[in-house]
């Protein structure tokens, strides 16, 4: 199934990543924000010298809890490429540098407390050494969390996607809860961006980052119709 295809019927799949590899072996990375309320909306995604993506707040005016929309996306650490959708992201990369584990950091966290939705954390590891994948979803079920990690080895051309919501009728957001997709990855950033970006519900998409090898792109809802 290629990118297209998959997110061009989803209407508010929310935070996106998607992680694997091109056909010619080199590391193939997304991030991508959506948002329905103003405040969500009002943001982009920067990328500093040292390969920090960070969320931006965009104008003069600023919520007064920006605890769930200011954070570091992505960040590199030995040898390994950190992405989530929030504070974790500093999480993963604490417990890496204390030689802990993916999973030990993953045991950490739990859903966002944006009650009614409590959204669930994605996050993922891409390793430069072998180009393995991990990708995790911590998601509120009843009282408690569940936490799943997910493994898999390089495989060139392919990536897996996993992102914060299902599709749903109702107002309430409704957490993603299936396995991540195995979608076929374009070999150049340029298409990998143009192929996303579009495909990404035009009401509701903000901003987002491509990574192929060292070539990175950003778009968002201000430059990127």
């Amino acid at each position: 199934m290629t990118i297209a295809e998959y997110l061009e019927n989803r209407r508010y799949p929310g935070r996106i990543i998607i992680l694997g590899n091109t056909r010619e072996g080199k590391a193939a990375i997304a991030y991508a924000l959506m948002g329905r309320s103003e405040a969500s909306r009002k943001r982009t995604l920067a990328l500093d010298d040292d390969g920090v993506l960070r969320t931006l707040i965009l104008g003069e005016e600023r919520p007064e809890d920006t605890s769930l929309l200011v954070y570091d996306a992505m960040k590199r650490a030995d040898g390994r490429i950190i992405v989530s959708n929030g504070s974790h992201t500093d999480t993963i990369a604490d417990t890496l540098a204390s030689s802990g584990t993916f999973e030990d950091a993953v045991m950490k966290m739990c859903a966002e407390d944006d009650a009614p939705h409590f959204t669930s954390r994605i996050s993922g590891l891409y390793d430069e050494g072998d180009r393995s994948c991990r990708l995790a979803v911590v998601r509120r079920e009843g009282d408690g969390e569940a936490r799943i990690v997910y493994t898999y080895p390089a495989e060139d051309g392919y990536a897996h996607c996993i992102h914060t919501y299902l599709e749903s009728d109702s107002d309430l957001l409704v957490p993603f809860t299936k396995d991540p997709e195995l979608l076929e990855v374009p070999s150049t950033v340029d298409e990998f961006a143009r192929q996303t970006w579009d495909a990404m519900d035009r009401s509701n998409r903000v901003a987002l980052f491509v990574q192929i090898g060292q070539d990175t792109r950003i778009l968002d809802a201000g430059c990127g119709e």
